[in-house]
């Protein structure tokens, strides 16, 4: 299997895939904020997550479609990326812990326990890149990606946009520590 420790991770993503998850994400949900404000009084947490995820997928194809070594993946509906043989990532709303948000299919519990699934390169490396929103939905924290184990998240990164980066290093480790008990 390929290695799926946080360092290895995201140095090989480092510097374009951290620049292009984080922005796909960013612009993703500044689009849908620009929605009419009554459009937006309208949408549930629920709707307005549908709307940024498909704004992100069409971001995504605008910026990786002609790319070498990374591929869109339909599978059973489930819209992944391949990177190369060794990681796939999947676009989503996330929790502060890197948690997809929605209520998880069978499908997502399988991705998420790294069981095969039709037409997903084996052993690649799966992972969660998402945004978290702040407690009024309405700005985003922090773009993430984390690395699923079961219903447990093994690590959590935050993408420190490129601006923002200190010392060349574009993540931080913002896996929460478990306590003792």
């Amino acid at each position: 299997m390929p290695a799926d420790d946080l360092e290895a991770v995201m140095s090989s993503f480092a510097p374009t895939f951290l620049d292009d998850f984080d922005q796909i994400c960013r612009l993703s949900h500044a689009r849908y904020r620009r929605y009419p404000a009554a459009d937006l009084l309208e949408h549930d947490g629920r709707a307005a997550a549908a709307c940024t995820y498909c704004h992100m997928y069409e971001e995504a194809i605008r910026r990786w479609t002609d790319r070498p070594g990374i591929k869109p993946l339909d599978i059973r509906g489930r819209k992944v990326w391949a990177i190369g043989a060794e990681v796939v990532v999947r676009l989503k709303k996330t929790d502060e812990d890197g948690r997809s948000r929605n209520y998880p299919t069978r499908q997502d519990q399988d991705y998420d326990r790294g069981l095969p699934l039709p037409g997903l390169p084996e052993p690649a490396v799966r992972l969660t890149v998402g945004y978290l929103l702040s407690p009024t939905q309405t700005e985003i924290v922090r773009i993430q990606i984390s690395k699923p184990l079961g219903r447990q998240i093994e690590w959590c990164a935050a993408i420190v946009p490129a601006e923002l980066a200190v010392g060349g290093r574009q993540w931080e480790d913002v896996t929460r520590q478990r306590g003792f008990g």
